[in-house]
């Protein structure tokens, strides 16, 4: 049985340690008329179009009835607790190193340290105002920045960034659920092989056991992988990379022209949340997980981000049929057009290539269009080829776009962490671009 569907006791009753709160909102939508009263239990009130259960669960969520399925949206992931870093650092069993977690009156030491780096290893410093975004000002919850200092002098030697994010899969009932990605890994040049890189790694998963989350994964650079992989971390697989070259000649596929003109493409500064994305439709049953793209969690990983500039296009065919986000960047020297993310209905070929065109076109010139992804969604690699993309070889790419995780703790809520084949992921997923 789905443990949303469980019978909950209503009333007062102990909320486990991972849990935010004790309330299970239940509704359904204008394309669900299908609900059936026998799936309620007696502890269930109805308070108009809202059903209401109380207890302890793994929430809150927000579970919505649609053709059938429920789905569910946990709420923010908690803070972590004086309680949980020094119960971490209990286990930590390092003399030489102060381990903890950044407030942010620390940020800008962080910064500091980033910016002190060598420009070859750190492509964007850690800024004070990136930490904040990231750990503070999350809607999927607080992350965290491990700092690791040397015990004798307090100096600052290292950090890892831990931050929540969403994933749904298809073999937990549809339900969402957390992961935590671990990003801007930065250990000290003085302080290398000295073991701080595993010991910031095993605070930050200690700590993300504590808060009751089963998965962590990351995008890492090709330095840091050997290391997650001694860790015992898996390699999930890479994702592929794709070229569109601005040479003359190098054609859009069979997008003609007039085909694409019956698309219109509309500049917007936020998401609509009256157009959701439909994986379970446009994604094959053998895709088994993918990140939902809920219109908060957009606004806040392209909109609300600092130092970004990504532009959003909402694509129509008499309605909204989709959204492409891009950015401008240089990329080992080039003038680049990123496809950050894109979700259309059935990955409409014609609707991408209207986007990708506009794109292009609304700036300063492109020498070469890349966009990630795809191993697991046959209509997102047709829409990629039926606009010019085609597959970087690897000895060509800048470097292997690998996706490394673990499952965390031993509890039920541990995870196996999906292949890339199985997983639909974009840029939209980590944060590199």
């Amino acid at each position: 049985m789905n443990h949303l569907q469980a019978s909950i006791p209503e009333g007062v009753a102990p909320v486990p340690p991972w849990s935010a709160s004790s309330t299970i909102l239940w509704t359904r939508d204008d394309g669900a008329r299908n609900m059936r009263r026998r799936r309620l239990r007696p502890s269930t009130r109805r308070y108009g179009g809202v059903f209401v259960r109380s207890g302890p669960v793994e929430g809150p969520f927000i579970v919505v009835e649609s053709a059938g399925m429920l789905v569910g949206r946990p709420g923010p992931i908690r803070p972590v607790t004086e309680d949980m870093v020094e119960s971490a650092q209990g286990r930590t069993g390092r003399g030489d190193l102060v381990l903890s977690v950044a407030t942010p009156d620390r940020y800008p030491v962080i910064e500091a340290l980033s910016r002190s780096a060598p420009r070859r290893e750190i492509f964007s410093p850690l800024t004070a105002d990136l930490i904040a975004w990231f750990a503070d000002r999350n809607p999927c919850g607080r992350g965290f920045v491990v700092t690791a200092s040397d015990a004798g002098s307090g100096r600052l030697v290292g950090y890892f960034l831990f931050y929540p994010w969403l994933l749904s899969r298809r073999d937990t009932c549809a339900s969402e659920t957390h992961a935590f990605l671990f990003v801007h890994l930065y250990v000290a040049p003085e302080s290398r092989r000295r073991g701080v890189f595993r010991a910031m790694t095993g605070f930050g998963l200690d700590l993300v056991e504590q808060l009751g989350v089963g998965m962590v994964y990351t995008i890492p650079n090709p330095r840091s992988t050997p290391g997650f992989l001694k860790f015992g971390h898996q390699h999930a697989g890479d994702l592929l990379f794709w070229i569109r070259p601005a040479l003359p000649g190098w054609g859009w596929g069979r997008a003609g022209l007039g085909r694409v003109a019956g698309v219109q493409v509309e500049r917007r500064r936020r998401f609509d949340a009256a157009w959701q994305p439909d994986p379970r439709r446009d994604l094959p049953e053998s895709t088994l997980a993918w990140n939902p793209r809920h219109a908060d969690l957009l606004d806040w990983r392209f909109v609300d981000r600092p130092e970004g500039d990504y532009e959003i296009r909402y694509l129509h065919r008499g309605r909204v049929v989709g959204y492409l986000v891009t950015r401008r960047m240089r990329i080992r020297g080039l003038r680049a057009l990123v496809v950050c993310d894109m979700w259309l209905d059935g990955f409409d070929p014609d609707a991408f290539a209207a986007g990708l065109e506009d794109a292009s076109r609304s700036g300063t010139r492109v020498d070469i269009a890349v966009a990630f992804g795809g191993s697991s969604a046959p209509g997102y690699r047709q829409a990629l080829r039926h606009a010019g993309f085609v597959v970087c070889p690897s000895c060509l790419q800048p470097q292997p776009v690998s996706v490394i995780g673990c499952g965390v703790g031993d509890g039920p809520h541990r995870l196996g962490v999906p292949p890339v084949a199985a997983w639909h992921l974009t840029p939209m997923d980590w944060d590199v671009f």
